[in-house]
Order: structure tokens, then C-alpha cells, then sequence
């Protein structure tokens, strides 16, 4: 099972390389933590209109808790939305994969914008369902967090089963994919008051994500809070 685990991370690196990425350097003690009660591993990539490419790898040992997440943050000129993909597993308890691109303008004041980066989605949950299959355990799942806010229409969070952990990476593949497509064809944002909002909403949809992860109490006692808040300001 673990080395399914690790594929999905892999699988993101080996699927978002089609992008010009460029490893961006983190702090050694960031880059790999181990600590007594779990580890946490980061890497960050970046490109051309994109501010960074975030891979992180949290393990708790005691409750035996990982979780996994790939996060694509557009730079503050091109109003494509984030790529968001976290696989967290509770032995026992629960499998829930999240995938989503989040919007970072408003759909319905710039309906545009939704119609190029956000309908799109709707396609990709369907192709997820149809990856996913019988390993849904449930498909109608509420995040325990705010940030379920700043996520679209179009988002999926499911429970799977541990046969549906095998499946992340197909997943991944398809999100990662789409994404470079609209990566492709992104364009500066030309109009003051369009950048504006834009940079507001990245602004208020990190800080939401930032201050709304029910895993941060757990990761601060295990890995003490400076080196938590160093963390979370890498991966937000």
C-alpha cells in the first residue's frame, strides 16, 4: 500500500513535468522533517505563470495519518485557477481524495472566466467518478474546514476504499493534464480592476486554506508551531 501511496505524488511530479518547471530551493530543515511523532517532506517546482508547484508529504505515526497534496499556484498575473489534489488516509477510518480546480476570480461577475477555466471541471469529476467506480464509498462527502469556501462547483472529495487508493494517480494524471492544457492558454491579466479582485481572492483564498486545516493543531504538536507556520507558509 505504501508504495501506492508514493505514486500518486510521483505521478503528479511525472505528469506536471511536461511544464518547463524549475526546482525552487526550500530550507533544509523544511525540505525533509523528522520528527519523534511523524515527517513531513516538501518539494517546490516553478515556471512561467506559475508561482509554484507544491508537493507535500505529512505522516502522523502514532494515529498512523498521512496526507498527501499537490498544489499548483498561478503567479500574480495570470488569473488561471489552482490545481488542488490531496489524498488523506486514516487507517481504518477513512480514505478521502480531493481533487479541484479552485477558482480565483468570481464566476458570475466575470462569467468568462468560469466558462474557460472553471466548466471544464465539471467533465473531469465525471471522469473521476469513472476512475473511482465502485471504490466510492461516498460521494456527496463535507470537508470539515472553511476552505470548502474557496473550492468550485465542480469539486470532488470522496471516501474510497483502499482499492480506490491505487487509483490516485490515473486521477492525477487526467486534473494534471487539463491543467497544462489551460496552462497553455492563459493570458496576462490586462485589465487593472480584473487583477485587482484577482490578487484579493488568491490573497483571501490562501489565507482561508491557511487558517482553516484541521490537521494544523496535530502538526503543531508534533512538530512545534515555528516550524508548522514555516511550513504552511511554504505550501499556502
Amino acid at each position: 500500500m505504501a508504495e501506492k501511496r508514493k505514486s500518486f505524488i510521483e505521478e503528479a511530479k511525472e505528469s506536471l513535468g511536461r511544464l518547463p518547471l524549475q526546482n525552487v530551493p526550500v530550507s533544509e530543515d523544511l525540505k525533509h522533517i523528522e520528527a519523534e511523532g511523524g515527517s513531513i517532506d516538501l518539494e517546490i517546482y516553478a515556471c512561467e505563470k506559475i508561482e509554484k508547484v507544491v508537493l507535500s508529504t505529512i505522516k502522523i505515526h502514532k494515529a498512523e495519518v498521512s496526507d498527501e497534496t499537490v498544489i499548483v499556484w498561478p503567479d500574480n498575473t495570470h488569473n488561471l485557477p489552482a490545481l488542488w489534489c490531496t489524498l488523506s488516509l486514516i487507517p481504518s477510518v477513512m480514505n478521502v481524495a480531493i481533487f479541484d480546480f479552485v477558482p480565483l476570480m468570481d464566476c458570475v461577475v466575470w462569467p468568462g472566466y468560469a466558462e474557460k477555466y472553471i466548466q471544464g471541471v465539471s467533465d473531469l469529476k465525471i471522469k473521476a467518478f469513472e476512475i473511482f467506480a465502485d471504490t466510492i464509498i461516498d460521494k456527496a462527502l463535507d470537508l470539515p474546514s472553511l476552505s470548502i469556501y474557496a473550492f468550485s462547483p465542480y469539486k470532488v472529495v470522496v471516501k474510497i476504499s483502499d482499492e480506490g487508493i491505487g487509483l490516485m494517480p490515473q486521477a492525477i494524471h487526467e486534473y494534471s493534464n487539463a491543467f497544462i492544457t489551460l496552462w497553455d492558454h492563459a493570458e496576462h491579466i490586462s485589465h487593472e480592476t480584473e487583477r485587482d479582485f484577482y490578487l484579493r481572492k488568491k490573497s483571501a483564498t490562501r489565507n482561508l486554506m491557511k487558517g482553516n486545516d484541521p490537521g494544523y493543531p496535530i502538526m503543531c504538536s508534533v512538530f512545534g508551531k515555528e516550524k508548522t507556520r514555516r511550513v504552511f507558509d511554504l505550501v499556502f
